[in-house]
């Protein structure tokens, strides 16, 4: 059951980041041709395209810890074996956990206070609205690392 419910969940998450780079193909393609086709284009289709640019990247994060394919720096462990490597992975990602779990609490702050003002981004969608994906995101990748903090590291997956 936990399994097919994290199979759901992952064919979403990718599901979103798919449609997310298909609208942004599609609305730069329609905004070229009506701009060379001297109309004015959709004047809204700017600011569209830079909340969609936002998402993309908070989902594109999303993938990348889900996949542990993110950035990191990985200088110690390499050199290490043993106790001392799932010490190492342990405080690493509990690190990690705790630093996007503030960064989410923050962000979460920050877009209450956005919610506040009222202001509208474009077409009557509030800005508040098209920042809510980064502390949603942040929040999940700092479930993940901690998730990550209680599992083996690779070589002691298996």
């Amino acid at each position: 059951m936990v399994g097919k419910l994290r199979n759901f969940f992952n064919a979403l998450e990718d599901g979103v980041l798919i449609t997310l780079i298909v609208s942004m193909v599609v609305l730069s393609f329609s905004q070229l041709v009506l701009r060379n086709l001297s109309v004015s284009g959709m004047t809204w289709s700017d600011t569209a395209l830079r909340v969609n640019v936002l998402w993309l990247a908070m989902f594109g994060a999303l993938r990348a810890s889900r996949l542990q394919n993110h950035i990191a720096i990985d200088v110690v462990s390499r050199y290490v074996s043993g106790k001392l490597k799932v010490i190492i992975h342990f405080f690493v990602s509990l690190s990690c956990a705790a630093v996007c779990a503030v960064a989410a609490y923050y962000s979460f702050r920050f877009v209450k206070l956005e919610k506040e003002d009222g202001m509208i981004a474009f077409l009557d969608v509030p800005v508040w609205l098209c920042e809510a994906v980064i502390p949603f995101a942040l929040a999940i990748i700092a479930a993940r690392f901690l998730l990550y903090a209680l599992t083996l590291p690779e070589p002691y997956a298996d």
